[in-house]
């Protein structure tokens, strides 16, 4: 069997998703929703954290701010299959839009929740990895799909602290 570079990664993107939702449904069903949400955004948090300091060790070795963040935002989204993705920057603050979205349909299927929490935790995890625990971010999951909205929107802006 022959598969291409491009069929493993499909195949990896449908089997990322698919082991995301079938570990969230069985700790849900276990322990309850509640608990699930909060062992899914953990994981996430820890995922993306670890994710983000193995793109700064072998891939960006001297991040800078916004564009290395933009283009570790780009390997997490190949990975997740996010697509249908616009970002814009303006100053210090990066809006990041999604239209399709692996996790968001999946979860939209289940009729279970939605991954704004999650998406938060990811894209702190992500920043923080790739440029260290002391990077100061607030990201805000402003729209959602799966409210309505016509995208899943977020919004981050670097924190600056002026020393007196």
């Amino acid at each position: 069997m022959n598969l291409s570079t491009e069929q493993l990664l499909e195949i990896a993107q449908y089997s990322f998703v698919r082991i995301d939702g079938a570990w969230f449904m069985a700790l849900a069903g276990k322990l309850g929703k509640e608990t699930a949400w909060e062992m899914d955004v953990e994981a996430w948090k820890q995922f993306s954290y670890v994710f983000g300091k193995k793109i700064r060790k072998e891939i960006i070795l001297n991040p800078v701010w916004p564009e290395s963040f933009l283009d570790a935002l780009e390997i997490l989204s190949k990975v997740l299959k996010i697509e249908g993705r616009k970002v814009f920057i303006e100053a210090d603050m990066i809006t990041v839009q999604v239209t399709d979205c692996e996790n968001q349909k999946a979860i939209a299927k289940a009729g279970i929740a939605d991954c704004g929490f999650v998406t938060v935790q990811t894209y702190q995890g992500l920043m923080r990895g790739l440029f260290g625990k002391e990077m100061d971010v607030l990201v805000r999951h402003t729209k959602n799909l799966n409210q309505g909205d016509d995208c899943c929107e977020v919004v981050i802006s670097r924190q600056t602290h002026q020393t007196k």
